[in-house]
């Protein structure tokens, strides 16, 4: 599948895979950031952004459609940088193509399946909440995105997480229209959730190739003590920084703290 992507600077190269409903828009103000040193890649993924849709939506399709994009921009190694869903498919890029890594940073988010845990698993219900609330919202019905706001506050109670939902909205021939595969997100959304769990790579780890980083919020659950146990199942080398006073969305809402992590990582690297 080709990708569409975003590149910003001159330099080493740096890809950054974006999370869930998210999108390469989403880290313009970071891209630009890191582009005085990096050319930075930030991509949408299929089912996001203005990237193409498809029904599959598994970790090895995007994995798969990452490889063709280093094909086609002939980039023979990377830093790669991933958040969350993205963060789990840079893992899993990193783990088949370690010739191709130059590092890996891994933004709020563990090789776990978050399935296994009863607390961690709220994720997939708090997920499958938000879709199914937009796959049943009939956009045609409203004339404003200050309507369709007040609407899904109905179901997503969060206003922080509905502005983010909100950015995938916009126009098309007069309607309103979500720019992410609703249908195939929710299809694959187990999937997305359970996928990439360090149990996978048994026949390759521990991985010690290339340096890696984890950066968590502070306020978030997504690594624990037990997803911490992973990492360093599979990374027993890695580095695990915490950003104070974040969340799961922690580029966002720390952006000069999460910047300079990066930076630091990435000058030693």
């Amino acid at each position: 599948m080709n990708l569409f992507y975003r590149i910003e600077g001159e330099g080493e190269p740096l890809v950054i895979l974006h999370g869930l409903y998210g999108s390469s828009d989403n880290w313009m103000s970071i891209a630009r950031k890191l582009s005085d040193k990096y050319k930075v890649i930030s991509v949408d993924l299929r089912n996001h952004g203005a990237s193409p849709h498809d029904s599959s939506h598994t970790y090895n399709d995007m994995v798969t459609d990452i490889a063709w994009l280093f094909h086609e921009l002939k980039l023979e190694q990377a830093h790669i940088l991933g958040h969350s869903m993205g963060g789990k498919t840079a893992i899993a890029f990193a783990a088949d193509y370690p010739e191709k890594t130059r590092s890996l940073i891994v933004a709020d988010i563990a090789p776990t399946n978050y399935l296994k845990n009863p607390a961690s698993s709220l994720q997939y219900d708090f997920h499958k909440n938000i879709l199914e609330t937009l796959q049943n919202t009939e956009l045609s019905e409203f004339k404003t995105r200050k309507e369709i706001d007040q609407h899904l506050s109905e179901y997503i109670t969060q206003k922080f997480v509905r502005q983010f939902i909100l950015k995938n909205l916009h126009r098309h021939k007069g309607n309103y229209e979500w720019k992410i595969n609703v249908k195939a997100l929710l299809a694959n959304l187990s999937h997305i959730i359970s996928g990439v769990d360090s149990d996978d790579f048994d026949d390759r780890i521990p991985i010690l190739k290339y340096p890696v980083l984890f950066i968590k919020g502070e306020l978030s659950g997504y690594i624990d003590e037990e997803s911490e146990k992973s990492i360093k199942k599979m990374y027993p080398e890695a580095k695990i920084e915490t950003i104070e006073g974040a969340s799961h969305l922690l580029h966002a809402e720390k952006p000069e703290a999460f910047i300079r992590v990066v930076s630091n990582f990435l000058s030693r690297s």
